[in-house]
């Protein structure tokens, strides 16, 4: 990825500016369509059915919502993605000599991208709220780098699988939408029964969900212990993904 640096930020460029070109508002979009979801589920969950977060009110309640959904997004946005990173650009399969493995990664950075701006988003609504960030805040590209690695390693995964196993990408949006009910995204983890809690801990945004409220909104340090046991599956997965689109890259052009 370092040696095709040049070559993987043109296709983010790429990525990105395709997403709003023709669109009137252009990249304000960016900004708009993340506001407008958190707006319907702060509605529905917070307005409706009446969901606090513990002692807290609504606009607590707002700000561990976002956190929740700018963590399923980039995993969600990544992965609903990858099952067809490689089918779509069958030109690069066939005819060119082309790093294949970073298409999936540009389909990370472009979710990075849309990530950024909602953390800076929440971070206006954190100063907002409680006039100041905390000084833990500086913590999130820690927080949220073991996430990162695990994204890229399903994404080369499902890559490299989607070639074979077409039906592999309707899977994987049932997938995305029973993680964001099963992740603490509308909730603590710890105010789940004890029986969910086994389940909900089980989910690859639980802790990285959980850490970014804790350093960017509770001002508290990350859980260390825990930090390393994600960051060293994520790199297991990682590897492991790579490894296994590797093996299965000399078949993508007779499937193709």
């Amino acid at each position: 990825m370092y040696t095709s640096r040049t070559l993987l930020w043109s296709l983010v460029v790429r990525d990105i500016q395709s997403r709003y070109r023709g669109t009137m508002l252009g990249f304000l979009w960016a900004v708009i369509f993340p506001l407008l979801m958190l707006a319907v589920y702060a509605f529905v969950f917070g307005g409706v059915f009446n969901a606090r977060w513990g002692t807290g009110g609504m606009e607590d309640f707002v700000l561990m919502l976002y956190c929740g959904l700018i963590v399923h997004s980039v995993f969600s946005e990544t992965l609903s993605r990858s099952p067809s990173a490689i089918l779509s650009n069958p030109s690069y399969v066939k005819k060119v000599v082309f790093p294949l493995e970073l298409l999936p990664v540009s389909h990370l950075a472009s979710a990075v991208f849309n990530a950024l701006i909602s953390l800076g988003l929440l971070g206006v609504l954190v100063l907002i709220q409680h006039q100041s960030i905390p000084l833990t805040a500086s913590y999130v590209p820690l927080v949220l780098a073991p996430l990162l690695m695990l994204t890229v390693g399903l994404a080369w995964l499902l890559a490299s699988i989607g070639v074979f196993f077409r039906d592999i990408g309707q899977l994987i949006g049932v997938i995305m939408s029973m993680l964001l009910f099963l992740s603490p995204v509308f909730y603590p983890a710890s105010s789940a029964p004890l029986v969910a809690q086994k389940l909900i801990y089980l989910s690859p945004l639980t802790y990285p969900i959980e850490e970014l409220r804790a350093v960017l909104i509770l001002g508290t340090h990350p859980d260390w212990g825990h930090w390393f046991a994600y960051l060293a599956v994520s790199s297991i997965v990682a590897i492991s993904g790579l490894w296994v689109f590797q093996m299965s890259r000399p078949a993508f052009a007779d499937v193709i």
